[in-house]
């Protein structure tokens, strides 16, 4: 699910190619790590050369674990 915010416009080579950093740059893609993530992670994550860096993927990366979050906090699961 999570290399689908990524995969636009780009192949899945690409994608696979770069998925480890993926994992170790966005915490293992912990949703509550992420939902924290501050404007100091933003700009660590756009320095990082092992990932995409593009400020409105990373942006919707870190938005879409803080929805995620309110669902869960707010039914119990998704």
């Amino acid at each position: 699910m999570t290399r689908v915010i990524f995969q636009a416009g780009l192949s899945w080579k690409t994608i696979d190619k770069k998925w480890p950093n993926f994992k170790r740059a966005f915490k293992n893609f912990s949703i509550e790590e992420m939902a924290r993530f501050r404007d100091d992670d933003v700009d660590r994550l756009m320095n990082d050369t092992g990932i995409i860096r593009n400020r409105r993927k990373i942006m919707a990366a870190i938005h879409n674990a803080r929805q995620f979050r309110q669902i869960i906090e707010s039914f119990g699961s998704f």
